[in-house]
């Protein structure tokens, strides 16, 4: 729950593997936060999660390279969340956690953004919004089409098989395992 701490930590590989001349950098799910749902002010640090995308966008225009960073999980209130689908068991009327995967191009455009459909058990499900009605979005790329999963959706293979249709050439799966 060290938010600042942790993005600090994750800039500083992102400009050593920049110097490096990589063209890619991902970073893993729950990177900022960790995965802390019931620690008291995990919704607070989640609120932020703008202002970390806009400091991976600016790293990335800076660096000249693309990011993904990991997930960033996402508090949304009424005003701020869109159509995501089945609700989590534990959304009000107006606030959910989204957990959600970008893909930043070196200009420090954002590309593609993929929101977690399947969440695992009620570890996560307890917490967060799935996006389990959407289609799984591919988009280009300086690499070509890409798709993007988190985590447990790679035990799902028709979301392969309908990435693979819209053409996607490259799969990014941010993931969270621990021992």
């Amino acid at each position: 729950m060290e938010v600042e701490k942790n993005f600090q930590k994750a800039a500083s590989y992102i400009r050593s593997a920049a110097l490096q001349k990589a063209e890619l950098a991902v970073l893993p799910e729950y990177h900022l936060t960790g995965w802390v749902p019931d620690t008291p002010n995990f919704r607070e640090a989640c609120s932020q999660w703008k202002i970390y995308l806009d400091k991976y966008r600016d790293l990335a225009r800076e660096y000249n390279i693309c990011i993904v960073p990991g997930t960033i999980v996402e508090l949304h209130t009424d005003s701020t969340h869109d159509s995501t689908g089945v609700d989590s068991e534990s959304d009000t009327a107006d606030e959910r956690l989204l957990n959600v995967a970008y893909f930043i191009d070196f200009k420090g455009d954002i590309l593609g953004k993929y929101v977690k459909k399947n969440l695992w058990g009620k570890i996560e499900r307890l917490h967060l919004t799935s996006s389990s009605h959407d289609p799984h979005p591919v988009f280009d790329t300086p690499f070509g089409r890409v798709g993007m999963l988190v985590c447990w959706d790679l035990a799902f293979p028709e979301a392969f098989r309908e990435m693979i249709a819209q053409g996607a050439k490259l799969f990014i799966i941010p993931t969270f395992w621990s021992d």
